[in-house]
């Protein structure tokens, strides 16, 4: 009996590392072959990155916005210690 569970826990483990190993391979032959399409992917997000950054600088109510929050943060900071 034991002999048995032990064959169907090496039988078990083989499976599982077998899929993984696979897994493993698939996941390098996907990355390779869809390579060309992801670079093109990241050189424009690069370059509305850089379009949004550069683009113009916050308005009058997004600075209210930000030192409401920066105030309220910085009291309830305060408060805890």
């Amino acid at each position: 009996m034991i002999v048995e569970g032990l064959k169907l826990t090496l039988l078990g483990m083989t499976v599982v590392f077998s899929f993984l190993g696979l897994l493993v391979v698939i996941v390098h032959i996907s990355a390779r072959l869809l390579k060309p399409f992801t670079e093109k992917e990241a050189t424009a997000y690069e370059f509305h990155a850089r379009r949004k950054v550069s683009a113009s600088p916050p308005s009058e109510d997004k600075r209210k916005i930000m030192a409401v929050i920066s105030a309220s943060v910085s009291a309830y900071r305060a408060g805890r210690k």
